[in-house]
């Protein structure tokens, strides 16, 4: 008897196990994220207890001061990847077409990538006129604007980061590159943010890649009919 097909296009015995794994997925990133969200935190009640000290010197509080900023912010940022990150996987997408050119103007004009510190510039390279995708472009946008935040943050000045964008397949292929050998393994903090970005695009029936060192990430959708 041949197996019966789901929405998704695969067979159900596939299906259900694709969707076992996505939850268990989900389940390791949630605990991910939250022992992450931990560290800041952890920082922040030592900060503030020394901030609290009458002995505690000008110079030492104006520096624990900045500490707890920059802590709150991080804090801030992951608690707001893990609510993106259950809104991914509760929610359903909605699927449109967008053309590739709208999407990658808006995610080099992102203010988290045009407010880098980071002296990295980006090259784009799109071959030809692409048909427009078929996906959501908002989730779709927060996927390449994470990839390349963390390509640049990875990078030096000098440095440029490559996005392609190339048909491949009756798909819309994109691809971040960063040409630095970093020698070190991605922090929690950034790999948080790229299993929000995995979540994003798998969400829409795409697929989501990357690897570390030299860190690149990909992400493909199909081309609207």
């Amino acid at each position: 008897m041949l197996n019966q097909t789901l929405e998704t296009g695969m067979p159900t015995g596939v299906a259900e196990s694709a969707a076992v794994d996505a939850k268990d997925r989900f389940g390791v990133t949630m605990a991910e994220g939250l022992h992450a969200l931990a560290q800041p935190l952890t920082i922040l009640r030592s900060t503030v207890a020394l901030l609290a000290s009458p002995e505690a010197p000008e110079t030492a509080r104006r520096r624990y001061l900045d500490l707890s900023a920059e802590q709150v912010q991080r804090a801030c940022d992951l608690f707001e990847c893990l609510q993106d990150l259950v809104i991914a996987n509760q929610s359903e997408a909605v699927r449109a077409p967008f053309a590739a050119s709208t999407l990658i103007a808006a995610a080099t004009d992102d203010p988290k990538i045009t407010l880098d510190v980071s002296n990295a510039s980006i090259h784009v390279l799109a071959t030809g006129e692409l048909p427009a995708a078929l996906g959501d472009y908002a989730r779709t946008l927060q996927a390449l604007v994470a990839a390349l935040k963390i390509a640049i943050s990875l990078s030096c000045a000098g440095d440029c980061v490559e996005l392609r964008a190339i048909a491949s397949g009756g798909s819309l292929r994109m691809a971040v590159t960063s040409p630095r050998v970093h020698g070190r393994t991605l922090n929690s903090s950034q790999r948080l943010t790229l299993a929000l970005a995995d979540a994003n695009i798998r969400s829409q029936r795409g697929r989501f890649t990357f690897t570390e060192d030299p860190f690149s990430a990909s992400m493909e959708l199909p081309f609207a009919a």
